[in-house]
């Protein structure tokens, strides 16, 4: 049964929130880092490279755990890596280390799924749509305030000012998860094998594919070593997807979107969704509700077929 706090779901929010604007530092202070570490600005450019692979890998584990019974942990942990990369890229004294901190920073990416499990799990069955559509929310919205509002703190101060202020963010939202989300653990989770071969056919293979993409424009786009990368990450992920449909728990459920070939229309319309969202799978505890009678389908294959109805 679910359980929920008034201020369970705005501090889910402001988690979400948080890290949505730390995800979105970077871009702008390309050319400040840059200058003040003495690198290139095709090298700085790393900050936002190594932010994406670290994100492509967690997000989609961190989507599987938050299935688990340790959620509330799994999100306090993820923030005080977050709290640490912030820091590090704060009082980094060259470029190497700045990477580090940033990388770490890409977990960021990954906390929106498992504040929607939490939303999932403890938030009452009339607050839960509501909840979880605020959730998706964050992400344009955190981004929509993080680059107007790196632009003025890097005005008026300098790059380290604007990740310390991500820190103090980030600690805030460390605070509010523990003291508003409900204690684990969540003995309504199922607990499951974690799908480790998985987890490293796809890190290798997003992470390869985003660091070709990444790195296409300075290589040269016909290139060996872009084609070469690109081709290791098709093969890598062609590999993934060939061991989860094997698998009996997989990290993502591929079998899934077989619908896809019978609801193309529909998946046209989702395909901006985000696909962090998307690896934040429904819980196998939690109840599902009948579908209301409808007067019509939008194909047969997703739905009984009602003309042979009418016609009795």
């Amino acid at each position: 049964m679910s359980e929920s706090t008034p201020r369970l779901v705005p501090a889910l929010v402001y988690a979400a929130l948080s890290t949505a604007i730390v995800s979105s530092l970077g871009m702008l202070l390309v050319p400040s880092i840059a200058h003040e570490m003495n690198v290139p600005v095709s090298t700085a450019q790393w900050m936002l490279t190594i932010n994406l692979l670290a994100g492509a890998i967690a997000t989609p584990v961190m989507g599987r755990l938050s299935d688990g019974p340790y959620k509330k942990n799994l999100l306090l942990f993820s923030l005080a890596l977050i709290l640490l990369g912030s820091i590090i890229a704060a009082l980094a004294p060259n470029f190497s280390v700045f990477l580090v901190g940033r990388a770490l920073q890409g977990l960021s990416y990954g906390i929106v799924p498992v504040t929607i499990s939490l939303a999932r799990r403890y938030v009452t069955k009339e607050k839960v749509q509501s909840s979880i559509s605020s959730l998706s929310v964050t992400v344009a919205t955190g981004i929509g305030i993080g680059y107007p509002l790196t632009g003025i703190l890097a005005g008026l101060f300098d790059y380290r000012f604007a990740f310390w202020f991500a820190a103090l963010f980030v600690l805030t939202a460390i605070i509010v998860v523990a003291k508003m989300v409900p204690r684990g653990p969540d003995r309504l989770a199922p607990v499951v094998p974690f799908d480790y071969p998985g987890a490293m056919l796809l890190g290798l293979g997003l992470g390869t594919l985003l660091l070709g993409i990444s790195e296409g424009p300075r290589w040269g786009w016909a290139s060996p070593w872009t084609l070469g990368v690109i081709a290791i990450s098709l093969v890598l992920l062609l590999i993934w997807m060939r061991t989860e449909l094997r698998s009996d728990h997989p990290l993502i459920n591929l079998r899934v979107f077989k619908m896809v070939r019978c609801c193309w229309p529909t998946s046209r319309r989702l395909a901006w969704v985000r696909p962090s969202i998307l690896v934040c799978r429904y819980p196998a505890w939690l109840p599902r509700h009948p579908p209301r009678r409808a007067t019509a389908w939008p194909c047969r294959c997703c739905g009984p077929d009602l003309s042979s109805s009418r016609s009795r």
